[in-house]
């Protein structure tokens, strides 16, 4: 059994509206990230760096693991999503 809910359906015009603009900042901000931090590098057994921003991320050495460094990858996307979002996007009121 399944049901299908349209996100839409219960908003009204200015809600869709403000629900669809907000989307699409966070989207936008998503992609930006995405292309300023495409990946990251190995430099030695417990650190990693980001290829677009060459920040440092360190891995504890003991748990020094590519499941380890992709979390830390992606923590450091979230903290720069979350810059993007706070400074650029649903307070400051639109990406460029």
């Amino acid at each position: 059994m399944s049901i299908d809910v349209e996100i839409g359906s219960g908003l009204s015009d200015g809600d869709a509206a403000h629900f669809a603009a907000k989307t699409e900042v966070i989207t936008t901000a998503m992609q930006r990230v995405q292309e300023n931090h495409p990946a990251y590098s190995w430099v030695w057994t417990d650190e990693i760096r980001c290829r677009g921003c060459n920040a440092s991320l360190d891995i504890p050495r003991i748990a020094s693991t590519k499941a380890n460094a992709d979390r830390a990858f992606e923590a450091h996307q979230s903290a720069q999503l979350d810059y993007l979002l706070g400074v650029d996007g649903l307070l400051g009121g639109g990406l460029p």
